[in-house]
């Protein structure tokens, strides 16, 4: 060769993944030669044929895959044309690296260099007639000898016309990167050379064998069934630069991407998945679902493709003075995607409209907290895919709303430094505008409130009713709804922590928590003592307490205690052991003789403080027969008892709930929130445990 091999090989990078690119370069230069030798469209699809032979190292070398089918490592390829084979013109153009004869097909005489690359080498022989002569020529390709024999004899007989081309060695790394199925490498081998397919100028037959295969695989049949509507070619022209598109529609596998794939040389060199409104994983026209690609050629693409074929040089996006002149890849993208969008027509319409039904349905029905949000996305943020999860469809719209709060904040630092140049009334505007899309998200941010209690309640109610087998939910589910176990006020969000308010309003707002499943012995700012109690990690949660005070220093502090016990437990009696009414009351009484703020100062009239016990249980005869015992009273509906313990050392407000009068009357209290939102009533638990 007249330019060192070794050295150019060394320049050439071909990553591991495009280790099927040598493979594709032989197959596009066995096509040429069809081309080169029968001339017209007609006569390239009717008689040029090109056989692919997968080559497999031998059976017993095997890998065992799962369900009982054998893998064999593939070693190479041949590749076997009818084309014009390697005439003395060809060969020597085959001799000088970075010149060749097919200029006008975008070649840059470096193909063969991949060969190189990923195999170990390459051995070629070739009929061809010239001087009206049948002659051959049979010649060795490596690394360290470059090119080996190649001299023309005539053919001592008869032989098709055409060429052989052996990769051989097919390198580990490469080998291990790419695709190893026939049928895996024939459909990047169509889609490699998918423009001779939609273009005018013809194809030749195309044909993958392989001894794993129980039929070959042809690329005609492959292209049929995977075409799903006709091809259609159009012009564009980009600062006076001429590009044609070929838009085409596929029945390929689902993970597919809509692609716009950018060809240089008759080669597919570059795709990026497309960004259009409309154009997801769901987009279907009348025959069914489609992917979507669309095919770019150009003259400016064939003069700017990197000596590889695995890129351009071409700017990204174009900036400053080059903006005016330069044609990059932002330029090809924003001329093509209106030529897309008439191609695709009704289907992404279609799409558009289903996706947002999607997500008014979303959020009139699961998400109504998102629709002050809504206000602030245009209409390309409102499109979303018909096929998106309701998860994907939350993380969507909450990062939306992160945005405008983003937004806002900047905003808001703008407006606290007013422009000097700013008139009253163009001031006051500004001011007018941000209070207004303030109290959009604030909206937003009472309407998640609203939907968590929907929640609540709805969790609530299915952990109650007895299940099939005629067991209960485990305690600590409900257990958690209300407090979560073993936490103090400093662990939680005071409006989403706990859900004290299924028990009273009151309670949704207490910020001073003392604590939750502690004994009040170990929480010395109560300054109570005694009072042994359950660990947190006992099964026996229900007979915990719950401890809480208003913010220190209020005018009106208060004490309330919750006391949870075990769904449908019978064994109340006599003592604090069995009695939680008599088990609350001794808190209320240990507390009020501690009376020991955090800060160490004791609490003026501790014992003159409101105190509130809540005792959820369910009201089996037992429990009712503690409640009359506590001269409680029963509340018309049957599902609570209340009264007043007038005890110098208790004076203790208590109320006695049943789980399903917990439930009801939480629901009632919001059920004017959730209609509003559109969320529509909770029904309560049918519990049928007694």
């Amino acid at each position: 060769m007249d330019t060192h091999l070794q050295g150019r090989l060394r320049n050439f990078t071909l990553p591991r993944r495009s280790g099927l690119i040598p493979l594709f370069e032989a197959v596009v230069n066995s096509i040429h030669a069809i081309e080169e030798r029968f001339g017209t469209p007609e006569a390239v699809g009717n008689s040029g044929t090109i056989d692919i032979h997968i080559r497999r190292e031998p059976e017993q070398l095997a890998l065992n895959l799962p369900g009982g089918r054998r893998q064999r490592t593939i070693t190479g390829f041949e590749i076997v044309d009818n084309g014009v084979g390697f005439t003395q013109q060809n060969w020597d153009s085959f001799n000088q690296l970075d010149f060749t004869l097919k200029a006008d097909k975008g070649c840059k005489g470096v193909g063969r260099l991949t060969w190189l690359k990923a195999f170990d080498d390459v051995a070629i022989e070739s009929w061809y007639i010239e001087d009206q002569v049948l002659n051959h020529r049979s010649f060795d390709f490596s690394k360290s000898r470059e090119v080996s024999g190649g001299e023309a004899k005539a053919s001592k007989m008869e032989h098709t016309i055409g060429s052989r081309v052996f990769l051989r060695g097919f390198r580990k790394s490469y080998a291990a990167s790419v695709e190893k199925t026939a049928e895996a490498i024939a459909a990047r081998l169509l889609e490699h050379t998918i423009w001779y397919f939609v273009r005018k100028a013809g194809v030749p037959k195309i044909v993958i064998h392989d001894e794993q295969l129980d039929a070959p695989i042809d690329l005609d049949d492959l292209f049929d069934e995977h075409m799903h509507a006709e091809s259609k070619h159009e012009e564009f022209t980009i600062k006076g630069v001429l590009f044609d598109i070929t838009h085409v529609k596929f029945r390929l596998k689902q993970d597919r991407k809509h692609v716009l794939a950018y060809c240089a040389g008759q080669r597919l060199v570059l795709e990026e998945q497309i960004d259009l409104p409309g154009l997801t994983s769901s987009v279907q026209d009348h025959d069914g679902p489609y992917r979507y690609a669309g095919y770019i050629v150009s003259d400016f693409l064939d003069e700017r493709v990197v000596a590889e074929r695995t890129g351009f040089d071409i700017e990204d996006e174009a900036e400053g003075l080059l903006a005016e002149t330069e044609i990059s890849l932002g330029d090809i993208r924003e001329a093509a995607a209106p030529l897309i969008q008439m191609f695709l027509g009704q289907s992404l319409l279609d799409n558009i409209e289903a996706g947002q039904k999607r997500l008014q349905t979303f959020i009139q029905t699961k998400a109504p907290h998102y629709l002050p949000i809504v206000r602030h996305m245009d209409g390309d943020e409102l499109f979303v895919d018909p096929s998106t999860t309701d998860a994907m469809l939350d993380r969507a719209l909450h990062t939306r709303k992160y945005q405008v709060e983003q937004s806002l904040l900047e905003e808001g630092s703008r407006l606290l430094r007013p422009d000097l140049t700013d008139t009253v009334e163009s001031y006051s505007e500004r001011v007018a505008s941000y209070m207004e899309k303030l109290q959009t998200v604030k909206q937003s941010d009472l309407a998640a409130y609203v939907t968590h209690r929907r929640v609540v309640l709805d969790l609530l109610g299915s952990a109650l009713p007895i299940k099939d087998d005629g067991s209960f939910e485990r305690e600590e589910v409900v257990h958690n709804l209300l407090m979560p176990m073993g936490v103090t006020s400093e662990d939680l969000d005071h409006l989403r922590g706990s859900n004290l308010w299924l028990l009273n309003e009151r309670l949704a707002f207490h910020q001073h928590y003392l604590g939750s499943d502690k004994s009040l012995s170990a929480l010395p700012f109560t300054g109570a003592t005694g009072g042994k109690e359950p660990d947190i990690v006992s099964l026996n949660i229900y007979d915990n307490p719950h401890l809480f005070g208003e913010v220190e220093g209020a005018n009106q502090p208060s004490i309330t205690i919750v006391e949870i016990k075990r769904p449908m437990r019978k064994n109340y009696g006599l003592g604090e052991e069995k009695d939680p009414i008599d088990q609350a009351y001794n808190y209320v009484r240990r507390i009020r003789a501690g009376g020991v703020l955090r800060s160490g100062r004791r609490i003026a009239n501790a014992s003159e403080i409101p105190a509130y016990i809540y005792v959820l249980a369910d009201l089996t005869p037992k429990m009712q027969e503690r409640c009359e015992y506590a001269a409680l009273n029963a509340s018309p509906d049957g599902l609570s008892y209340f009264g007043w313990n007038n005890n110098p050392s208790i004076k203790a407000y208590i109320e006695v709930i049943d789980f399903e009068g917990l439930l009801g009357a939480a629901a009632q209290r919001n059920a004017a929130f959730f209609e509003q939102l559109g969320l529509g009533s909770t029904p309560t638990a049918s519990i049928r445990r007694r």
